[in-house]
């Protein structure tokens, strides 16, 4: 029974390499992001007046309001499974990437359910009234276009989390040109990613524009080139299935999620962290992908399952936890603080997930497939379906985007 619910839930994709820890990443970055925003809620919306001080938990408090993290985390993830094909490419003489197929693979696989999820808010909202007809449209049409934070200057209406994907998609337009970089010597090529990590983190320093776009965020990206880089070329890597790398591991995750990039008073004494943070990111990806340890442990059961739904989990969590947050709120436990927390993210997360794992199911899945659209167009549709099937392997799926 449980093989066959993985089976119904696994990705269909279109290659046979399939990295379980990738899903495994997915699965921790996602799970920040939830817990961020369902501690957002709670801590904002919610009226208890709490019998402990919440100044007792500083150091709980502080991992859940960085668990917005979880997005740098995707985009360093972002960078390293796109590039990857081309580091097979430049550096192993390996299959040369046709540029119409990759934008082809993001248009067909990523757009579908962007718009879907985003007109289904749309809708929502427009029933519920939440804001005129005529600034939903507005809204509608620029988050179908990933253009809203450069139209309006602020994050999407509908959900305010597609403003990443905003960020993920100019990365992808500009991605083969980047990806050239590797094209050069080992040494070169890691300089001019490294340099160019650390000055664009500098260059933000100085200054940051009101719009968000890849400059705030292209060092993340640039990791992960560099992460494909050292993984393709498998640097190191008897050193880093050692077993006190395991140690390591836990350290570096722990400095990715406690680093502090905030210090009232002292506004540039957290550019080391700054500094130093895409890189504990890259570091410990490849601690999870070198060590068999922890690729067991990234790996194990329903992680990666979990974790290969993140592109739906993503696209509505922020959503559901808004609508059922507002009769979770109602049910409390005692008056202290950790307990009605822990009774939302449960009470929460289990809506998450249950329509998350639908949306993936029916809509986003299907269109994981590089072989939906012949079948649409052929008029063989049980023909169509069965050369789709041929194409899956039986155990083994490919490793993409979200």
């Amino acid at each position: 029974m449980l093989t066959n619910i993985y089976n119904k839930f696994r990705r269909i994709t279109s290659s046979q390499l399939y990295l379980p820890e990738i899903d495994g990443i997915r699965f921790l970055a996602i799970t920040l992001v939830i817990l961020f925003h369902t501690h957002g809620y709670f801590i904002g919306k919610s009226t208890m007046i709490f019998a402990d001080d919440l100044h007792n938990y500083n150091w709980f408090n502080t991992f859940l309001e960085n668990g917005d993290r979880g997005v740098e985390l995707f985009f360093v993830l972002s960078g390293f499974i796109l590039c990857l094909p081309f580091a097979h490419q430049y550096i192993n003489s390996g299959k040369k990437i046709s540029l119409k197929k990759y934008f082809l693979r993001r248009v067909t696989r990523l757009e579908p359910p962007y718009f879907i999820a985003m007109t289904l808010f749309f809708v929502m909202q427009f029933i519920m009234k939440i804001h005129p007809v005529h600034i939903l449209v507005r809204s509608w049409l620029a988050s179908l276009v990933y253009s809203h934070n450069i139209i309006f200057h602020h994050n999407p209406l509908l959900t305010v989390v597609a403003w990443s994907l905003e960020i993920e998609i100019q990365f992808y337009i500009i991605a083969p040109v980047l990806f050239r970089v590797l094209s050069f010597h080992a040494f070169t090529r890691r300089i001019i990613l490294v340099a160019a990590t650390l000055l664009l983190i500098f260059f933000q320093s100085i200054y940051t524009p009101h719009v968000r776009s890849i400059y705030q965020y292209g060092q993340y990206f640039f990791v992960g080139i560099l992460l494909a880089d050292v993984y393709v070329s498998n640097t190191a890597s008897a050193l880093f299935n050692k077993k006190w790398i395991i140690a390591a591991a836990a350290i570096c995750l722990a400095a990715i999620c406690f680093l502090p990039f905030n210090i009232p008073g002292l506004p540039h004494s957290t550019l080391p962290a700054k500094l130093a943070f895409p890189f504990l990111i890259g570091l410990f990806y490849y601690m999870v992908l070198k060590n068999e340890v922890i690729k067991n442990i990234f790996s194990y059961k329903f992680v990666p399952v979990i974790g290969g739904m993140c592109y739906s989990i993503y696209l509505l969590h922020y959503n559901i936890i808004s609508v059922f947050g507002r009769f979770t709120l109602r049910l409390h436990y005692t008056n202290y603080y950790l307990p009605n927390l822990f009774i939302q993210i449960i009470l929460l997360g289990i809506p998450v997930l249950v329509f998350s794992a639908a949306f993936y199911y029916y809509v986003e899945r299907p269109f994981m497939s590089s072989k939906w659209t012949d079948i649409l167009m052929k008029k063989d549709k049980r023909a169509a379906a069965a050369n789709l099937q041929s194409d899956l392997p039986d155990n083994e799926h490919v490793t993409e985007k979200h």
